[in-house]
């Protein structure tokens, strides 16, 4: 019988040292299932260069010579990096590496690894919480490594409702003709497509390696001149968030990760949308339309467009993410829960 290698750690709390192991950090992205491009190292790489948080650890799981499982931190307290959205005198604490731009979060762990690594978990946050007064995972959703992953018997742990992310389940091709939408939505739409089909011909481009950066700027522009007629500012306004996003988009694109949507009425750019892709789930992250163009309902134009190409390419989700805004229910989605996760000494 062939000895089992023995299950190990490593933790990393350099940005040199996390960018070398990212090779097989993708590879283990790409393996393990029911994950999102939110725990990905296209993703957790750019927020980790873009918003430099001081300190973090990346904890690499091995069993022998093999990737098994990741778990991406952070420690946070009045000057970490999430200190933006913590309460004053807030005490050190561990939370998710990529926390406020991440609809979801967790950590990255192959299905048969899962009692293993929970094993030598347990003693590395007993340990670790000798130090930080707690640790809080948010955004798990139903089936999240961190969501039942036990924890050691001398911590205290509560388990309370996370922001839910509407989702609209698709059709696959063949078993129905239609997107499975409201008949109010789909006359809506339709009214609206006739009306901006008599000024011009419509049609949606995905960008490319060599067209990503030029639609990106279109994505920011349609953006920002939107909240700019509100006289409010965009969440893609900053210099830091827009150098973000490019970095992430790129290196997603470069997974096959990203799906950037331009909405074109005759040459002029009138909506963008930002999907992302994993498994057969297509995730909504952001949108932008130009407002002169608003009475056209531009917006719902390229949702209706991103969830046939959703369907197409063998979807059978499209992610609204997290969020109750109205407008999601109204292409008839439906909650999907997530969990946050406080763990303490």
């Amino acid at each position: 019988m062939q000895a089992v290698e023995p299950l190990t750690l490593t933790v990393v709390a350099n940005l040199k040292d996390a960018f070398w192991f990212e090779p097989e950090w993708s590879a283990l992205w790409r393996q393990a299932t029911e994950t999102t491009p939110f725990q990905s190292p296209a993703w957790l790489i750019a927020w980790l260069r873009s918003f430099q948080p001081v300190p973090f650890k990346v904890i690499f799981f091995r069993r022998g010579e093999r990737l098994v499982a990741v778990l991406p931190l952070v420690v946070n307290g009045p000057e970490g990096p999430l200190r933006h959205i913590e309460a004053k005198g807030t005490q050190p604490g561990l939370r998710l590496l990529g926390e406020g731009v991440s609809d979801y979060l967790d950590m990255l762990c192959l299905q048969e690894e899962r009692s293993s690594v929970g094993k030598l978990f347990q003693a590395w946050l007993a340990d670790q919480l000798v130090h930080c007064q707690s640790a809080q995972f948010q955004q798990l959703r139903e089936n999240a490594v961190l969501r039942s992953m036990p924890i050691p018997s001398s911590l205290h742990e509560k388990v309370l409702p996370g922001v839910p992310c509407p989702v609209v389940r698709l059709r696959e091709p063949g078993t129905g003709a239609e997107l499975p939408l409201p008949e109010s939505t789909k006359r809506n739409v339709q009214t609206s497509l006739r009306a901006i089909q008599k000024i011009g011909r419509l049609s949606l481009k995905i960008a490319d390696r060599l067209s990503l950066d030029s639609t990106i700027s279109v994505l920011f522009s349609l953006h920002a001149k939107r909240w700019r007629r509100r006289g409010l500012p965009g969440v893609l306004e900053t210099p830091e968030k827009q150098a973000f996003y490019r970095e992430a988009f790129r290196a997603l694109l470069q997974a096959s990760a990203l799906d950037l949507f331009t909405l074109f009425l005759r040459d002029v750019p009138i909506a963008s949308l930002a999907a992302f892709r994993k498994d057969p789930v297509l995730y909504y992250y952001i949108g932008a339309f130009d407002p002169d163009y608003a009475k056209f309902s531009p917006g719902n134009l390229i949702i209706l467009q991103v969830m046939e190409f959703a369907r197409t390419a063998g979807c059978h989700t499209f992610d609204f993410l997290r969020g109750g805004e109205p407008y999601k229910y109204k292409w008839g989605a439906e909650d999907q829960p997530t969990y946050i996760r406080k763990v303490w000494r």
